[in-house]
């Protein structure tokens, strides 16, 4: 009888089991939102804001920059005057602008010193380069923050003078700098190239000791500009002829490529180096930008479009990012475009204020903000467009990279190099994921499986109960000590001996089977008192095998492989060998997953109705017939589950993969190549990203991936599972 404690007692259990319940789908949903809520800013658009105008009173303006704050603008007139700007007033320039003169003669051109940002190299009339270094710096007045400005004339204040090493009125000029190295090329206007060098240039003494190289006149040249690391050199023309033009090797110049930047009808409009400059943007009377990059084409390297961007009206001048792969592009209708090229995508078009030449451009270093000068007025934009690298065709499609000679799928997020292209394909890392799930469950599955069939159906009661708690231990061992094993035992033994492998997977199923065999010779009576032991028979006969194989390995592979198996199956099946690879990956995680795929299995076996096994030897069905007909098809549902829970395992298996796979993100079936796994990615890369960045988002949005594959891994087990019971519910 029910007394009313316990209608008590049931009621707060059946609430508490409820809870439970509700709290464990509570933080499932609250981890999903949370990625979700990291992840969404990777794809929220783009926008430009109109911030200010600011009235600079000048009309000569020849280069306009801004520093890390936008508290700044640094502006250049032709007539050699550096302005500093306040760029937080909107009121104008007041009459006590702090102004420096840069030059006296004439500034026919400004440069920056590539790759600085804040060097700048003034070319004047009278054939002099003027160098200085401008300075920002934040400054902190009690709870008030400014930046003052500064400009430090280089190399004591002296002007490299260009009339010992030209004849002629030079034309254009480039700075590189790096370390205590500079070179500088001029173009003449006779399209000479003189290229100096200074291999100790000190910002405290005047320029000297140059080593002169004069290369082949390259016809109307009308731009010179240094390639990365100082190593190419370009010469443009105004009709978009290049010249391309190797100087690494000092007094050898070696031309490279030369070409056509625009077809043969067309006119180039504008052109701009990209970040980096291993391309340039090309853009013509119709409309379109192209972009050349450096592409090596056998021994030689030259350049070769990319990819194109089309607009409705011309481009007149472009602006490149200091730290992206993106630019803005200035067309005559009064448009500017803001364009990724690595993302292939116009990210946002805006009206801005021009006169009748296109404006003067800065982006801030962190792209945040952009400048434009006019005559007589300067406009600042704030640019909401913090991951434009990123787009579901740059995460799933090919991408023509700088420096690749046709679109891949890669995944390389970081780099030494500051010019670096940042690639971030997630199709190697979902490859790598199901090609270490593929060949984990290839080799656990039938094992795990079979090994339930026969312990659950044909094994000694006895042991029986030796076997189960002894594989069931095997799932509490942590995944780190078979990852460790594996990347540091496994993996050198597999190398060493790979003939004696390949040769194991065929000679240990035939052991087998010639056991099986030789069990059938037994007579009636020594087959009956082993009933159920034949395990104890077989794994002394597989053990031997193993060793015997393995202890015979040189004399087989010899035999077999020609002496040497990585190398026969190079040259005869054209397949790589890495020591650390799917195989390895695939027998560690396969021993990790057994216990728990067998120990469900063979529960599902135990647990189908005896009647039935009965019923059916009865009716004169011999014990196998009985397992594959009835047992099997009443466990499907349990073994199906056990397969799906291995499967989600192996999928999100993180320290196994990291110690054993290579981590390299390939796009390889071959079972003798490495891989890199969703889980392995986050693990080892997120500890050095930086916070709210592109990289760091895309990592939660890889987990976010795990998530809902493991979600749709569980929810397709569970419907078949339901499908499988129903079916055969009947029998």
């Amino acid at each position: 009888m029910r007394t009313d404690r316990h209608r008590l007692f049931d009621t707060l259990t059946r609430r508490l089991v409820a809870l439970g319940g509700w709290s464990v789908l509570a933080a499932i949903a609250l981890i999903f939102f949370f990625l979700v809520w990291v992840v969404a800013p990777i794809f929220a658009p783009v926008s430009v804001e109109r911030l200010s105008g600011v009235d600079t009173q000048r009309g000569d303006l020849l280069a306009v920059s801004t520093d890390d704050t936008f508290a700044v603008a640094s502006l250049i007139t032709r007539g050699g005057e550096l302005v500093f700007l306040d760029m937080a007033s909107a009121r104008g320039a007041p009459p006590d602008t702090p102004r420096h003169s840069l030059a006296e003669a004439p500034v026919k051109a400004v440069k920056p010193v590539y790759p600085s940002a804040n060097t700048v190299a003034l070319l004047t009339a009278d054939n002099r380069i003027h160098f200085y270094r401008i300075v920002h710096e934040p400054r902190f007045n009690e709870n008030s923050r400014f930046v003052t400005s500064r400009v430090d004339a280089l190399f004591d204040a002296t002007p490299l003078h260009l009339d010992s090493y030209v004849d002629n009125e030079v034309a254009a000029h480039d700075v590189f700098r790096e370390g205590s190295r500079m070179q500088v090329a001029i173009l003449d206007e006779t399209g000479a190239t003189v290229l100096l060098e200074f291999p100790h240039a000190d910002d405290a003494r005047p320029l000297r000791d140059a080593r002169i190289e004069r290369l082949e006149p390259a016809g109307d040249a009308a731009d010179v500009m240094f390639g990365p690391g100082g190593r190419w050199l370009y010469r443009f023309s105004g009709n978009g002829a290049y010249r391309l033009t190797d100087i690494a090797r000092p007094g050898v110049p070696v031309e490279q490529g030369a070409g056509q930047l625009v077809g043969a009808a067309g006119q180039l409009t504008a052109l701009e180096m990209l970040l980096g400059r291993y391309s340039v943007l090309v853009a013509d009377e119709r409309g379109v930008v192209t972009q050349w990059s450096l592409r090596r084409a056998g021994s030689m390297t030259d350049l070769a479009p990319v990819r194109q961007f089309r607009f409705p009206s011309p481009i007149d001048a472009m602006q490149a990012e200091p730290r992206r792969k993106g630019f803005v592009a200035f067309a005559r209708n009064r448009q500017a475009h803001l364009v990724h090229t690595t993302s292939h995508r116009v990210l946002e078009s805006f009206r801005f204020e021009s006169g009748p030449a296109p404006p003067l451009a800065a982006f801030s270093p962190a792209a945040d903000r952009l400048v434009l000068a006019g005559p007589g007025r300067l406009a600042s934009y704030a640019i909401h467009n913090n991951h434009p690298e990123i787009s579901w065709s740059t995460l799933w499609r090919r991408v023509f990279y700088e420096g690749y000679d046709e679109p891949v799928h890669t995944w390389q997020s970081s780099s030494a190099d500051t010019d670096f292209e940042p690639k971030f394909s997630l199709t190697p890392l979902l490859f790598g994921t199901l090609k270490a799930a593929f060949y984990a469950m290839l080799f656990a599955m039938p094992l795990a499986v079979m090994g339930a069939v026969y312990t659950a159906c044909f094994m000694n009661p006895g042991m029986r109960r030796l076997i189960r708690p002894g594989i069931e231990t095997m799932a509490g061992l942590p995944t780190v000590v078979l990852g460790f094993l594996a990347g540091l035992w496994l993996a050198p033994l597999v190398e060493n001996m790979l003939g004696a492998v390949i040769l194991c997977l065929a000679a240990l199923p035939m052991s087998v089977l010639a056991c099986a065999f030789a069990w059938q010779w037994l007579p009636g009576r020594v087959r009956a008192r082993l009933e159920g032991w034949l395990a104890l028979v077989t794994v002394p006969v597989l053990a031997a095998t193993a060793w015997l194989v393995f202890s015979f390995d040189a004399e087989l592979e010899a035999v077999l492989f020609g002496g040497d198996a990585r190398a026969w199956m190079y040259n005869a099946l054209g397949l790589g060998y890495d020591q650390r690879n799917a195989l390895v990956v695939g027998i560690a995680m396969g021993l990790a997953v057994i216990p728990v795929i067998f120990s469900v299995a063979e529960q599902a076996i135990a647990d189908v109705p005896a009647h039935l096994v009965q019923g059916s030897l009865a009716l004169g069905a011999s014990r196998w017939q009985t397992v594959s007909r009835i047992v099997m098809l009443t466990a499907a549902p349990g073994i199906f589950s056990a397969v799906m829970i291995g499967l989600g395992r192996v999928v999100g298996e993180t320290m196994i993969v990291l110690m054993a796979s290579g981590n390299t993100p390939i796009l390889d079936l071959n079972v003798f190549q490495g891989m890199r796994t969703f889980a392995a990615n986050i693990v080892v890369e997120l500890p050095t990203t930086e916070v709210a960045s592109s990289h760091y988002r895309l990592l939660f949005l890889i987990a976010l991936l795990l998530f809902v594959m493991t979600f749709a891994f569980n929810t397709a087990a569970e419907v078949v599972r339901e499908r499988l019971r129903d079916r055969y519910a009947r029998l």
